[in-house]
């Protein structure tokens, strides 16, 4: 995944500003690829933990965080989160729905209404919130489901405003700068759903 994101990331080097700039090729720093292995490898040990050997839990949360530490990394890093990751991302959601017969019409309106939630804020907000965010939501929805994606959105909202606060309080950003959100949202989803998913 993360050697995916690298390479997507020089197919549009010139579109990308960079907020941590990298001395080398992703796939070679070694803490980007210890963060990218050992979250996933973790939440799936702990959803192991709690719902025991229920395999098709354990492949789903480690799917979703493996796809959910990689977005965070890249807005982290290069201020976009893909879109052919993301499309990948809800393409497994929905795939999974259909094979689990899970709640298709919630995570569907989950889905539909976050995406258009999150597009009117991205207009009001007049860039508080990019189309990167719009879309992972939409793609969250289709794994979580509307009550979960409602808390992750809540809880994801104000955790990145106290940090942005805070950077702006501590005078590293100002109110003009970029701040990403979606890491912010991927975190609480992250662990949303290996508290909750049945």
């Amino acid at each position: 995944m993360l050697i995916w994101s690298g390479l997507l990331a020089r197919e549009y080097e010139k579109e990308l500003e960079v907020f941590i700039p990298l001395t080398g090729p992703v796939e070679k720093n070694r803490w980007l690829l210890f963060l990218s292995a050992i979250i996933p490898l973790c939440l799936t040990g702990l959803a192991y933990y709690l719902h025991g050997p229920q395999y098709h839990i354990i492949l789903s949360v480690f799917l979703v965080s493996s796809f959910l530490v990689q977005f965070s990394l890249t807005d982290f890093l290069w201020q976009v989160i893909f879109n052919k990751e993301l499309a990948l991302f809800a393409l497994l959601g929905a795939s999974r729905l259909l094979i689990t017969g899970g709640e298709i019409s919630d995570c569907l309106m989950a889905s539909v209404v976050g995406v258009l939630a999150f597009f009117l804020l991205a207009v009001i907000t007049r860039g508080g919130f990019g189309g990167g965010d719009v879309k992972l939501i939409g793609a969250m929805g289709l794994w979580l489901g509307s009550d979960l994606l409602l808390t992750t959105v809540i809880m994801g909202i104000i955790l990145g405003g106290l940090v942005a606060l805070l950077l702006i309080i501590t005078k590293k950003r100002s109110r003009k700068e970029f701040f990403p959100y979606g890491p912010y949202f991927a975190i609480t989803g992250m662990i949303l759903f290996v508290l909750c998913i049945n």
